[in-house]
């Protein structure tokens, strides 16, 4: 699909809002080529409040208890996943290799488990040495998710900490709000040879009237080569009032900006269930993609997936 056909169905840009013609659907009317398309989920979370410590699950009672694979795997039967990326699930600071190792021993009776982005600390000087050393001891840990303070280009610790990242071939997740994205931009253009992943759309505040700040942010990101984007945890942005016509804007935006080649689907399981069902969200995301070709839907379902995380 060339930039042109956005023209017609994308953003009112001069208004500063993000808008698209109503339609109304239903979640189970979606093509048949889609369904038959696999999907790299690139975004799954596991509790296990057994052997770990969530205590940002204190804030959300709806999901604060375990969430393991068979539910997962209940969750999303009729979604077609091929492949799964775990994601550090906010455990406590001290339990990243812990969380890491005990995915990695579920992987060995669950082989859709291709990848792992494991919890660090970048900002420990030699501790970070040592504990990016004993998670690249597992085989399947392809990236790090960590903190990412407001002076992070600028802060020797976190780029101490950046740099032993890099020098591992590690990717790293970008867990951030669009005040953050000209930082990252920053970061990221210091390690041009380390894939950066952009969490959630960059988790734009969907209340403000002006996405301005939003939208330069997503640019100036899919500027750099090595940035890419996750379209997932939209529909958790609006939470129960989420609609097709309400996300499709800002998932459109990021595909113009980002083009094929950088984008990778997520479920955000099981945090996605504080707006909806895996299902919903998935049908919705194929109901929004269906007008792209085959190349292009492989691509921003999988074969970006398996590249950028080097599955």
């Amino acid at each position: 699909m060339n930039r042109r056909t956005f023209s017609n169905n994308l953003l009112s840009i001069s208004t500063g809002v993000l808008c698209v013609p109503k339609a109304i659907w239903s979640y189970e009317n979606v093509a048949g080529r889609l369904e038959k398309i696999p999907k790299t989920d690139t975004h799954v979370h596991l509790f296990d409040l057994k052997n770990l410590s969530y205590g940002w699950l204190k804030n959300s009672p709806k999901i604060n208890r375990n969430f393991d694979l068979q539910d997962y795997k209940e969750a999303t039967k009729s979604s077609n996943i091929g492949k799964m990326v775990f994601m550090e699930s906010g455990t406590d600071a001290h339990l990243g290799l812990k969380e890491a190792t005990l995915v990695s021993q579920l992987a060995l009776s669950e082989p859709k488990i291709r990848g792992i982005v494991a919890k660090a600390d970048l900002t420990q000087g030699p501790g970070t040495e040592k504990a990016l050393e004993q998670l690249c001891e597992l085989p399947l840990v392809k990236g790090i998710r960590a903190g990412f303070p407001k002076n992070a280009a600028t802060s020797n610790g976190f780029l101490e900490g950046f740099k032993a990242l890099a020098d591992r071939k590690l990717s790293f997740d970008l867990l951030i709000s669009p005040p953050l994205m000209a930082e990252a931009a920053k970061v990221a253009i210091k390690f041009p040879d380390t894939i950066f992943i952009l969490d959630h759309l960059g988790n734009p505040n969907v209340g403000d009237a002006d996405t301005t700040q939003w939208r330069n942010g997503i640019e100036k990101l899919a500027e750099l080569p090595n940035v890419n984007c996750k379209i997932s945890g939209i529909i958790t942005r609006f939470g129960k009032d989420w609609s097709v016509e309400k996300i499709k804007p800002y998932i459109l935006y990021v595909i113009e900006k980002f083009g094929m080649d950088r984008l990778v689907y997520a479920g955000d399981w099981p945090v996605v269930l504080l707006a909806d069902s895996y299902k919903r969200w998935s049908r919705a995301f194929e109901k929004i993609t269906e007008q792209f070709s085959d190349e292009e839907l492989h691509k921003i379902y999988h074969k970006n997936a398996d590249h950028i995380y080097r599955l």
